[in-house]
């Protein structure tokens, strides 16, 4: 009677044993998927990558914004100097510094985002510089950079 509850037992062991198996190995076959590998379908989905000119540090450049308000669609602009280039690739971002009214004002644009509708190049600027944040403190002739031909 021991030896057949025993047989019993062994054989329940052994089928646990190879369901354990056999459920390691579908988790083996399982891919991982990287953050980078998502990120690069969803810019080939937007395309924006053709889609806008190549500009530099320095340039003017006139952006076109989709605003929404309420159920209306609108696009503005926005025009100014590029003092910053940030990051690369999915989450790369530039800085646009205008002067309105005698107000300076930044903006950040992340560069694959679906709000901006255009980017026009209005001039190329000649900078010596990464990043243009001296800038910040000038007001008049002395902010604006000299054009590069």
């Amino acid at each position: 009677m021991s030896e057949e509850i025993q047989t019993q037992n062994n054989e329940v062991i052994e089928e646990k044993a190879t369901e354990t198996k056999v459920e390691t190995k579908s988790f083996e076959k399982k891919k991982k998927i990287s953050i980078e590998e998502l990120e690069k379908e969803l810019l080939a989905k937007q395309n924006n990558n053709g889609k806008f000119p190549e500009f530099n540090i320095g340039d003017t450049v006139k952006v076109n914004v989709k605003i929404i308000e309420g159920d209306k669609q609108r696009i503005q602009a926005y025009e100014g100097t590029v003092i910053a280039i940030k990051h690369g690739g999915p989450r790369k971002t530039f800085t646009v510094r205008r002067i309105s009214y005698g107000v300076a004002m930044e903006r950040v644009f992340p560069y694959h985002s679906p709000v901006i509708d255009s980017i026009e190049l209005v001039r190329k600027g000649k900078a010596r510089r990464a990043k243009l944040y001296y800038l910040r403190d000038r007001y008049g002739k002395s902010a604006v950079l000299t054009e590069k031909i």
